[in-house]
């Protein structure tokens, strides 16, 4: 709010509207991510290690590194640099196929499936707290808005 009111002081001609949804949106975003940052924390992990963690573990399956960085929308290079850690700290095994040395499949250990296991609930109950003032109704509506509003930014 104060950044769109000394904005229209400044520069009265712009419309800056959007910073009362798009910035709010913003910092929103850096608030729940300080939370997930303190849980996955306390475990050495970083929320893009714990992310890569979870979508490995949801994905059911080995998974090929590119599509982890599809799933969470990550560059191939943090992509390898997570791999790296995660490896290191025996949270994954990769494996290159022998057909197509280009591929590299992701598998969680044991110790990562059991971390991502009890890492989830901790990260959700966070995030639920986030939401605590807000009543089922509320939340739907968030959803839906929320939603909305990513199916417009989201590259197809």
């Amino acid at each position: 709010m104060r950044a769109h009111n000394r904005w229209k002081e400044i520069r009265p001609e712009l419309d800056t509207e959007s910073f009362l949804s798009i910035g709010r949106i913003i910092r929103i975003a850096s608030y729940i991510t300080v939370v997930t940052d303190e849980v996955v924390g306390q475990h050495g992990l970083n929320r893009g290690e714990f992310e890569l963690l979870a979508a490995v573990r949801r994905s059911g399956k080995n998974c090929r590194a590119t599509e982890l960085s599809v799933m969470t929308k990550s560059s191939g290079a943090a992509i390898t640099k997570r791999l790296d850690r995660l490896t290191m700290q025996g949270l994954i095994t990769r494996e290159v196929l022998p057909r197509d040395r280009r591929v590299v499949l992701v598998n969680l250990t044991n110790e990562g499936r059991h971390l991502i296991d009890e890492l989830m609930p901790a990260v959700l109950d966070g995030e639920k707290k986030l939401l605590s003032d807000f009543d089922e109704t509320e939340i739907a509506e968030l959803q839906r808005l929320s939603a909305k509003l990513l199916n417009a930014v989201e590259p197809r």
